[in-house]
């Protein structure tokens, strides 16, 4: 069990917490949050991540739950290289009415930086963690009070680690967030500027 489930639990026994929604947009699918929490009701589990085959190989669409907890779990398999459109808009158009449905008293959230384009092949960047970021304090706000916690599930590339986790704590505490771009983007406005006046007729 890890510190999100910990914390799940925790939240319902011991500090009124009825509802607890789970966010894991780790790279891996959570195969081990989902298994505990299958059946649960009270916990709606939603989970980005890269599709089969990459590791541990579950998450499918169909993967709903069990029993009294089908329909509270929602997966979200994506090719590698998806990137920030594509997780934005997952958070916008299943995630935020799946919580609105829900309507949590607690928001956890798995938080692995693997998803970074430095790291796990999901095409991350930092400006796009910080607009999940911004989603999930949104939810919190509308159905839990604020109540919102990250537990960090770790990383491959340091770099990206590091400076993911200080998006989501720079989001957390106010910072304006920065307009996504398309991968190269950036790079690509650098070099037209760097080559406008190179090929102009005399």
């Amino acid at each position: 069990m890890d510190a999100a489930e910990v914390a799940a639990a925790h939240a319902q026994a011991a500090l009124g917490c009825q509802r607890v929604l789970i966010v894991d947009w780790d790279v891996h699918h959570g195969n081990g949050t989902q298994d505990i929490f299958r059946a649960d009701p009270d916990v709606l589990f939603f989970d980005t991540h890269r599709a089969s085959p990459f590791y541990p190989g579950s998450g499918r669409l169909e993967e709903v739950g069990h029993g009294l907890g089908e329909g509270t779990t929602v997966n979200v398999p994506l090719p590698p290289g998806a990137g920030d459109a594509a997780l934005l808009r997952a958070f916008h158009e299943i995630l935020v009415p799946a919580a609105d449905w829900f309507q949590p008293d607690l928001v956890l959230v798995s938080a692995g930086f693997d998803p970074h384009r430095l790291d796990q092949a999901l095409n991350m960047s930092y400006e796009g963690f910080a607009a999940l970021t911004a989603v999930l304090q949104e939810i919190a706000t509308r159905h839990a009070q604020g109540r919102l916690a990250f537990v960090l599930e770790g990383g491959y590339n340091l770099e990206a680690l590091s400076r993911g986790v200080r998006t989501v704590l720079e989001v957390l505490a106010g910072a304006e967030l920065e307009p996504l771009q398309a991968a190269g983007m950036e790079e690509l406005e650098q070099a037209i500027a760097f080559h406008r006046d190179a090929f102009q007729a005399p």
